[in-house]
């Protein structure tokens, strides 16, 4: 009697561990399938970014990034070539991208900084003359100074470079033009600085009491 309840309690025991197993299996499995549907989304929404940058403001494509992408997407492929999300390709693919994301925040602060650095100059030497429309140029463009996913601050920038270029060309400017609105700017400018190309476009654009001339103190 005792040793059959032995049996039937050594077997619900059993039924119990095999119950727990696959409830604990399940739950690890659905965390891991979660993991690779964020990291998939978030490789979705980068390559959608790249495109718009690299296709369609046709800024120069870095090869390593491209490539550590291949690779991303190559293990986001072998991590449910079971059918399910296998853990250790889900956790190498989180990996990938970050390093990726790292990356890209370097690359980026270095692309956005040839992109917009001339014509962010331009405009800053120039806003004394429309300030308004500098500075809403200045606003769409530098939104995008820091690295996010997403196409919406890369597109408002391309736009405002854009804007800032028919305002340049609007208000007449050259290079000498530019050097001489950068100067007065930063104080450097002196008198031998207004050319005769330079009065004409100061008396063309109606400037002579916007710009201030002052002697050097030593």
């Amino acid at each position: 009697m005792i040793f059959d309840e032995l049996v039937v309690t050594e077997k619900a025991l059993k039924d119990l561990k095999t119950k727990t197993d696959l409830q604990r299996n399940k739950a690890l499995q659905e965390n891991t399938d979660t993991r690779y549907r964020i990291v998939l989304k978030q490789t979705e929404s980068f390559i959608s970014t790249l495109e718009y940058l690299y296709e369609d403001a046709k800024i120069q494509k870095n090869d390593e990034i491209l490539n550590s992408t291949k690779e991303l997407l190559d293990t986001l492929e072998t991590a449910i070539s079971t059918g399910m999300a296998i853990q250790d390709d889900v956790a190498k693919s989180e990996n990938s991208y970050k390093g990726i994301q790292s990356e890209m925040k370097k690359e980026w602060s270095k692309k956005y900084s040839d992109i917009t650095g001339s014509t962010v100059s331009t405009l800053e030497a120039i806003k004394g003359i429309d300030p308004e429309s500098v500075d809403n140029c200045l606003k769409k463009i530098q939104g995008a100074v820091t690295w996010e996913l997403g196409t919406g601050q890369y597109v408002t920038m391309t736009k405002g470079i854009l804007e800032a270029e028919q305002l340049i060309v609007k208000l007449g400017l050259d290079n000498e033009i530019v050097t001489f609105l950068q100067n007065t700017n930063a104080g450097r400018a002196t008198l031998l600085d207004l050319n005769d190309k330079v009065l004409k476009w100061i008396r063309d654009e109606k400037l002579e009491g916007k710009i201030r001339i002052s002697f050097v103190r030593k």
